[in-house]
């Protein structure tokens, strides 16, 4: 129930990168309820809440006074959310509101936006718009005067609409503007001259990053068809069982995205928190974020395709199809098999697979000096990771299990009992402290307390990127299978690759001895393969060369959705659909 006492509510709706942050402390730091971004979660209710129906933000009304950066950019395929935009539906449903347009010079806030972490923001921002990106300049100019002139022309002669430039207001400014509605002693203080002398370098970083080759710009058109050949051809199963229309489900986990009714659908037929909207991509409901892997593989089939039901289960690591104790009834789009599982199609993992991203081709790379320039040795930094024997608990839930159940449970028990028993575990127990390797595990907190806890002694020590850049990189399989390979491939060094049994989107492209060097199991044989690496330098900058020539095919888009459309109608005829 609302609180009478509450203050009208606050809504931010200038853009992103417009002191948005600094709006959000003020209100903070006087007590006053503010939910600032959460992670898109603000954005992503306000815009399901239009296509389902409801009241935007009613999870948060009761308790929340002020809303700001109500937007939602994700690293993987999802709408690009401005919600602030819905300035009217939120006018609408709770009137009286105060509404601050924080608006600043355009073109700083340009070459801002283009910075925003790192550059991905606008990676991931023209990725999903489907433009270049050096045509975003162009697109948020407009998009600038467009929403200004239409919250100008909604607010006109409104009380409680105030405008403030951020450019020329200074702190005590927010609070006058503000006071009719709220008491603000406090007030955060303005950006320092440091600040203010590195936006001097913003432009030029800028222009770099638009120098930056388009993704696949060079891959002629023949090697574009082969390789989307075979991708298509090893993303189909190892076994495929008779067509029956891919109408059952193949699991009681698979969901079903329907696209001839714009759906989807549970196992047991029910409909999934997800609605299509206008521009033809799926929404999700804020609540559920556990389902956002297969919101984006819902738009990635609904770029492709507007007909055909597509079964899929995109958890982290998929069993089923890999023997009895995993029964499968169907074909099934998954991002990760076991090696020869039967009636499961591969499709790229929503985060790790998707091009841009960090750790995928098509994200710019740090330099990286040349073979004869780096340092002898072989190294590997990661986290905890990987199945127990019994094939049910990974090394992440094992952690969890040690952080949240009392030391005397049976959960916090087999905790202690089966992490040390996970692939990664062993692998650093027997060679940590290698002569010619670094082996160390990636700074932890949640490791460094579940440890404590159990009274167990990590395998390795903690650190962080080694001093000197490697000549040979280990990858470990984990509980995502080989989710670091492709960041170790796109380098220089030569990757050292452990058979783990697992298959991902990528793994069948890259070939043993051609791409990267095998590692048994375990690692077992890694003394062999480093000895053997070692002998044969030159043929290991050649497989390092192959390695990121295949990587710089990969960040085609063009030739990802050849490839996609291609296994799409490869599952619509296992399926007895076409």
């Amino acid at each position: 129930m609302k609180d009478p006492s509450m203050p009208p509510k606050f809504f931010q709706i200038g853009f992103n990168k417009c002191g948005t942050t600094f709006i959000a402390r003020l209100f903070d730091m006087n007590g006053i309820p503010a939910a600032h971004w959460l992670e898109g979660a603000l954005a992503e209710d306000i815009a399901y809440a239009k296509l389902a129906g409801r009241k935007p933000l009613a999870r948060w009304a009761d308790k929340v006074t002020a809303f700001t950066d109500m937007e939602s950019v994700r690293f993987l395929n999802m709408p690009v959310i401005e919600a602030f935009k819905d300035y009217a539906l939120l006018d609408r449903h709770y009137p009286g509101s105060v509404f601050l347009l924080n608006t600043r010079r355009v073109e700083d806030w340009i070459v801002s936006r283009y910075l925003h972490r790192g550059g991905a923001y606008a990676r991931s921002y023209a990725a999903a718009r489907g433009v270049a990106l050096g045509d975003l300049a162009d697109i948020w100019a407009e998009e600038w005067d467009a929403h200004l002139k239409g919250v100008r022309a909604h607010f006109k002669g409104r009380r409680e609409f105030i405008e403030i430039d951020i450019d020329e207001a200074a702190p005590e400014d927010y609070r006058t503007a503000l006071s009719p509605w709220y008491d603000l002693p406090k007030v955060p203080a303005a950006p320092g001259d440091a600040v203010r002398r590195a936006r001097v370098d913003n432009l030029p970083r800028v222009m770099r990053m638009l120098d930056t080759p388009r993704p696949g710009g060079a891959i002629k058109e023949a090697r574009r068809t082969r390789l989307a050949e075979r991708l298509v051809r090893h993303a189909a199963p190892f076994r495929q069982s008779p067509p029956e229309g891919g109408v059952e489900p193949p699991t009681p986990d698979a969901l079903c995205v329907d696209m001839d009714r714009n759906e989807v659908l549970a196992a047991d037929g029910s409909r999934m928190p997800l609605r299509r909207g206008p521009d033809g991509q799926f929404y999700l409901d804020a609540l559920r974020p556990g389902l956002l892997r297969v919101a984006a593989v819902a738009n990635d089939i609904a770029a492709l395709t507007h007909r055909g039901r597509y079964w899929l289960d995109m958890r982290p690591a998929c069993f089923a199809g890999s023997g009895p104790d995993h029964p499968i009834r169907g074909p099934m789009i998954v991002g990760l098999r076991r090696r020869r599982a039967r009636d499961l199609f591969l499709w790229p993992a929503p985060w790790r697979h998707r091009i841009g991203n960090d750790g995928f081709p098509g994200a710019p790379l740090p330099k990286d000096p040349a073979w004869a320039d780096r340092a002898d040795l072989a190294i590997w930094r990661g986290g905890l990771s990987g199945h127990a024997p019994d094939g049910k608990t990974t090394a992440e839930a094992a952690i969890t299990a040690l952080l949240s159940n009392p030391p005397d449970s049976p959960a916090f028990r087999d905790a202690a009992r089966d992490l040390p028993l996970t692939p990664r575990w062993r692998f650093l127990a027997g060679n940590a402290g290698t002569p010619g390797t670094d082996l160390a595990l990636t700074p932890d907190l949640r490791l460094t307390k579940a440890l404590d806890r159990a009274g167990l002694t990590a395998p390795a020590p903690q650190a962080g990127p080694p001093a000197l850049l490697p000549r040979y990189a280990i990858c470990l399989g984990g509980s995502e299978g080989d989710a670091d390979f492709l960041s170790l491939a796109q380098g220089q060094a030569v990757v050292l690759k452990e058979r783990d049994g697992w298959e991902s989107l990528v793994t069948p492209v890259f070939r043993a001895w051609s791409h990267y060097i095998p590692l048994a199991p375990g690692g077992a044989d890694l003394p062999e393969r480093l000895a053997w690496a070692r002998a044969n330098p030159e043929t290991c900058r050649q497989i390092a060369m192959r390695a990121r020539r295949l990587c710089d095919s990969l960040a085609d888009p063009e030739g990802r959705r050849l490839h996609l459309t291609r296994v799409l109608d490869a599952y619509r005829q296992a399926t007895g659909q076409d």
